[in-house]
């Protein structure tokens, strides 16, 4: 005989996992990716990102911990996929199909305002003390630098993914593109 406990708890699991198929069916073909993030807190944060804008998948790079706390139950939903370094990254993004935007200060970036970016756009963003390296920044398609006015150089992480993720998506909508602007799953067939 099962516990109430238990019973309650299957019947948890199996509502998840009927909700992560209804979401699922309206992933976008996007991801974000963090190299060497250093703060646990931004990881999170970009997760529950990547879930609010339905990206296909969080890819980590680099041996980290993260907090599951900030991303409040996105991790249940949202593919987080770990490599170990650059050539796994590579490999990872070319077997995908993403194409690279590399979100970084340098010389070839263009700024946000103007940025056109490619079908199936893999945005990396680079660790909040030393960015990205030079060879993946080379290897972008794109690279992307968002305008600032401040004497910070740089923003926060998980505040620079979130900008660049929903300007791809406004980018969208303004080319009539984006599938449900206002929100929401894909609504469920009648059966």
């Amino acid at each position: 005989m099962i516990t109430k406990e238990e019973f309650d708890h299957q019947r948890r699991l199996a509502r998840r996992a009927r909700r992560r198929d209804h979401y699922r069916r309206g992933l976008r073909s996007l991801a974000i990716a963090g190299w060497n993030t250093s703060k646990e807190h931004n990881v999170g944060t970009l997760v529950r990102t990547a879930h609010a804008v339905a990206a296909e998948e969080v890819v980590l790079v680099g041996d980290r911990d993260w907090n599951v706390e900030a991303a409040k139950t996105s991790e249940y939903f949202t593919d987080v996929t770990i490599l170990e370094d650059e050539t796994a990254l590579l490999e990872h993004v070319r077997k995908r199909g993403w194409s690279l935007v590399a979100v970084e200060l340098d010389s070839r970036a263009v700024s946000l305002f103007d940025a056109e970016y490619p079908e199936n756009p893999c945005f990396l963003l680079g660790a909040e003390r030393d960015g990205l390296p030079r060879s993946l920044i080379d290897a972008a398609e794109i690279v992307v630098q968002i305008p600032q006015w401040g004497l910070v150089p740089c923003l926060n992480l998980a505040v620079a993914g979130s900008i660049v993720l929903y300007d791809y998506l406004a980018k969208q909508q303004q080319k009539g593109a984006l599938d449900r602007p206002e929100g929401g799953l894909v609504p469920l067939e009648d059966s």
